[in-house]
């Protein structure tokens, strides 16, 4: 039985990618970056972005439409111009695109019915681009250095937020969490609140990536997935969450794809799906994150398990509230299933040392001969 519990505990280490990451079908177009995207209801949309690796700048203005039901990709009407670094956001159930390298203020509204861009009102920001624009409550947002801009398609009219505290640049991110937009700035995170025209800085970003990330929410978290590091040349696959009620983020499983900068991202049905971006080779695959849908992290009825701090430097703590019998085990294991730690679980409250662990990625898990009741990544510092 011990044995069949060590090649449990490999099977779910081999496995723990699959169960957060699945390769989808590539969006049909060719490899680019800096492409635009956003999702509706049920379908995502992709396109635009632009590919210049041979010192000639080539902007596509093909769009595409992703159903995550059937896994298929479908192209739609091409936008009215070819541009990249395009910025995009949803009303009333429709995409909104504009700005970027070949438009100034001009906005366009795609209809998924007609299959048709039509213009809406111009922006009053003067050229916003390389940016992720968002949606609360029906009403879009895009911003540009300090200034923020409020899109409301009732009126088909454009009015400016409160100012932003900080210049956020260009190559930022954004997601939408409980009626708030959060926008990553280099290492800095600010919460906008549509509600009371109000900003607040949230915990730093504590991740590698200072620019060319993509953003999105799920389940009221909101993820940040690769980007650039300090420059262009050096790409992260980090992926990292942040969490509103602590405060506080949390680093999640890699991405599993060749690391890239400039990639798209957006969430539907509680799924984040990611695709093209570069290393200085285009792409054009796409992958979906399932955080929610997996067998890790399951708590059993009658043991309830908290391990930390995460990351952790010398001792991690494992707190537990419940019952359970006297052959349950605390096992680390590194992201290839090689055993490194095993120790009883013995008291309500106990401390493991690690200090002699190597700084990296490892998986406690908890559990007996039949159960794996608790597992989760940690990160050794």
């Amino acid at each position: 039985m011990r044995i069949y519990t060590l090649l449990l505990v490999i099977f779910f280490a081999s496995d723990y990618y699959a169960q957060f990451w699945i390769q989808k079908s590539s969006m049909g177009g060719p490899g680019r970056h800096r492409a635009t995207g956003c999702a509706t209801s049920h379908r995502g949309y992709l396109g635009l972005g632009h590919v210049n690796g041979t010192g000639q700048d080539i902007s596509y203005k093909d769009w595409w439409e992703y159903d995550p039901a059937s896994d298929t990709w479908t192209q739609r009407a091409d936008f009215p111009v070819s541009t990249h670094g395009a910025v995009a956001f949803v009303v009333d159930n429709c995409p909104v695109v504009g700005g970027g390298s070949a438009l100034s203020t001009q906005f366009y509204k795609f209809s998924p019915a007609q299959n048709i861009w039509t213009p809406i009102a111009n922006c009053i920001l003067p050229n916003p681009g390389d940016s992720q624009g968002f949606a609360v409550n029906n009403e879009g947002f895009v911003y540009q250095a300090n200034q923020l801009a409020k899109y409301n398609p009732n009126t088909d009219s454009w009015s400016i937020c409160a100012t932003a505290p900080m210049s956020f640049g260009q190559w930022t991110c954004s997601f939408v969490i409980e009626g708030s937009g959060f926008i990553k700035g280099g290492t800095q995170l600010w919460e906008y609140k549509p509600l009371h025209d109000q900003w607040i800085q949230r915990a730093s970003f504590p991740g590698l990536s200072t620019g060319g990330s993509s953003g999105f929410a799920i389940q009221q978290r909101g993820y940040v997935t690769s980007g650039y590091v300090g420059g262009l040349s050096l790409v992260t696959d980090q992926v990292w969450s942040f969490h509103p009620a602590s405060n506080s983020w949390t680093q999640e499983i890699e991405f599993p794809g060749t690391k890239r900068r400039f990639p798209v991202a957006f969430a539907i049905h509680d799924r984040g799906y990611i695709g093209t971006g570069t290393n200085g080779i285009n792409f054009n695959d796409f992958w979906q994150f399932n955080p929610t849908d997996n067998t890790i992290g399951l708590i059993s009825n009658q043991l309830a398990v908290k391990a930390y701090p995460n990351p952790v430097v010398n001792q991690l703590q494992i707190q537990c509230m419940g019952i359970w019998s006297q052959d349950i085990e605390i096992s680390i294991f590194d992201l290839n299933g090689r055993l490194y730690l095993k120790d009883q679980l013995l008291f309500l409250q106990q401390s493991i040392d690690v200090s002699h662990l190597n700084p990296g990625k490892y998986i406690l898990k908890i559990g007996n001969d039949h159960q794996i009741i608790y597992e989760e990544k940690i990160i050794k510092k």
